[in-house]
């Protein structure tokens, strides 16, 4: 099955910068997010590829991936200082903007069912109140 182009958002305010893409129905190991200078890539893997083979599809509009993404931020950004959440089928990474060039892999810890987190030092913690 091919990737499916995941639409993205970016943000831009207070010398931070946002990212936002829907990839429902996956768990947050499934998410493999990597940026490299200003250009972000997201992708999963399909989650339940064998899904397709439970019957006969009726109608078939959506998976729960492949996904694939690429964005270019409009600045650096410090990756080890992301922090990213994957709750409700968004994934969310917010970076600090940076003076240099980055790169590097975003790894999110699963909180939950399907919801996964990376904690950086951006913005506050995500588990305060």
């Amino acid at each position: 099955m091919p990737n499916r182009r995941v639409p993205m958002n970016v943000y831009r305010e207070n010398e931070r910068i946002m990212v936002s893409a829907p990839v429902p129905g996956l768990e947050p190991s499934n998410i493999h997010i990597r940026i490299e200078g200003r250009t972000v890539t997201i992708k999963s893997e399909q989650r339940g590829p064998r899904q397709e083979r439970m019957g006969q599809y009726v109608q078939s509009e959506w998976t729960a991936g492949p996904y694939q993404g690429v964005v270019t931020l409009p600045a650096w950004v410090e990756v080890e200082k992301a922090n990213a959440t994957y709750d409700n089928g968004v994934l969310v990474i917010i970076f600090p903007e940076s003076r240099v060039s980055t790169s590097g892999v975003i790894a999110m810890e699963k909180i939950g069912t399907s919801k996964g987190q990376l904690v950086g030092h951006v913005g506050k913690d995500l588990h305060s109140p």
